[in-house]
């Protein structure tokens, strides 16, 4: 195989692992964001009806209301407490950092390292280290639910997630 044909073949695979990454890190977001609102819609009313009993208590108001506002808010914290809503949001938050700075990185093998890079050996080994560290993400990361994988490539495919530039040069490239 020529240095040429091997070029191109690592850039079909760069493409390969940008696309995987950069729909990888959509979803993540899109699911970081998902928590993210269940933990305000947990923690916030929990956190008004805890104070809302304790107020009420002082203030002599009705046991009942009192006991009614203090179960519910209970209620609301060990949804909390089992869902753990603001630990998955930061998960996949964090795996979306890692699954964008994977595209980030191949973005930049493909369109600028491999166009000055004439050894043979040294292109292959960058390929493969890219390559691991995507099998290593998808290995370790949370799995991505599948609203939120939808919602990523809805978005792909509309072009929302495109750089300006790109959007430009596609046109130009027209």
């Amino acid at each position: 195989m020529s240095l040429e044909e091997l070029k191109k073949s690592i850039i079909a695979e760069s493409n390969r692992i940008e696309e995987d990454a950069e729909h990888s890190f959509k979803g993540h977001f899109n699911s970081s964001e998902f928590w993210s609102h269940i933990n305000l819609a947990l923690g916030l009313p929990a956190a008004l009806l805890g104070a809302f009993a304790g107020g009420t208590s002082a203030a002599d108001g009705s046991q009942a209301a009192i006991t009614g506002t203090a179960l519910l808010a209970s209620a609301l914290v060990t949804c909390m407490t089992f869902l753990k809503p603001s630990e998955k949001s930061d998960s996949h938050k964090n795996a979306g950092s890692f699954y964008q700075a994977l595209r980030n990185q191949t973005r930049l093998f493909r369109e600028i390292d491999l166009e000055f890079e004439d050894d043979e050996k040294s292109i292959r080994k960058r390929l493969l280290e890219l390559s691991s560290r995507r099998d290593e993400l998808n290995s370790t990361m949370p799995s991505i639910p599948r609203a939120a994988y939808e919602k990523a490539k809805k978005d792909i495919d509309s072009g929302r997630a495109r750089y300006q530039v790109d959007k430009e040069r596609i046109k130009d490239e027209r």
